[in-house]
């Protein structure tokens, strides 16, 4: 479901499919090399603590916490889901000079 709504949303999944909560290992993300890593917070509350440990798997990938409800939850959150993300990618367009 979070794959299907981030890539409706023109971002690309490169975690592959696999269980329901799936966990990468450090290897495994190093490799992917992403541009953005974005640290949910649901199902596992993602901090600000947890940014620099992460920016020194991937130090050229930008590191942004996001709301998990809004990636993840069935039901009405989804009517708030657009325009997060249209926001997150707005955030995320390079600027023009």
């Amino acid at each position: 479901f979070i794959g299907h709504l981030l890539e409706a949303c023109g971002f690309a999944n490169l975690a592959p499919a696999g269980s329901r909560y799936r966990e990468l290992q450090v290897e495994e993300i190093r490799a992917m090399d992403p541009d953005v890593i974005m640290l949910s917070s649901e199902p596992f509350p993602f901090k600000e603590k947890h940014i620099p440990s992460i920016q020194r798997i991937c130090p050229g990938a930008r590191v942004l916490l996001v709301d998990g409800e809004l990636f993840s939850w069935y039901g009405s959150r989804l009517l708030l889901a657009p325009a997060y993300l249209s926001g997150l990618s707005g955030e995320l367009m390079p600027k023009e000079a």
